[in-house]
């Protein structure tokens, strides 16, 4: 009786062991997904020499055409005449942004060590097109 019934824990045990070794796999294969991914994305930003950046207006010098933002590294943007300006999903000028404003965006850096911002983005980003029509349906089928 005792032999069956260490053959039984033992197979109970090992049945465990198992079942839980796949989840813990996935979890791993997961998070090495994870990094590869900004792996990825950080040597695409190095290949196209685009850095993103966001954040607050903290200063904005029209006459100089720079935006201070604010936080810790308080990077100052560099806003030339090729940088496209967009708020709320439409042109903008920097006339349009305020102190205090979130802005992102992305930025080259120039031969004087400047950060030229390539395109900024003046306020809150705008929903993403798909996602509304995946919600809608959400709520439809409610």
């Amino acid at each position: 009786m005792k032999s069956l019934f260490k053959s039984l824990l033992v197979a109970t045990v090992a049945t465990a062991i198992l079942i839980a070794s796949p989840a813990t796999v996935s979890a791993q294969d997961k998070e090495k997904a994870k990094e590869k991914g900004k792996e990825k994305a950080a040597e695409k930003a190095k290949k196209d020499g685009v850095t993103p950046f966001n954040g607050k207006a903290a200063a904005v010098d029209k006459a100089a055409k720079t935006v201070k933002l604010s936080g810790e590294k308080a990077r100052v943007i560099q806003i030339t005449g090729t940088t496209r300006i967009v708020k709320g999903g439409n042109p903008a000028t920097l006339d349009d942004l305020k102190e205090g404003e979130d802005v992102s965006g992305g930025f080259k850096t120039s031969a004087d060590g400047k950060m030229e911002a390539t395109v900024l983005n003046i306020g809150p980003r705008p929903p993403a097109k798909g996602k509304d029509k995946k919600d809608d349906k959400k709520e439809e089928k409610k």
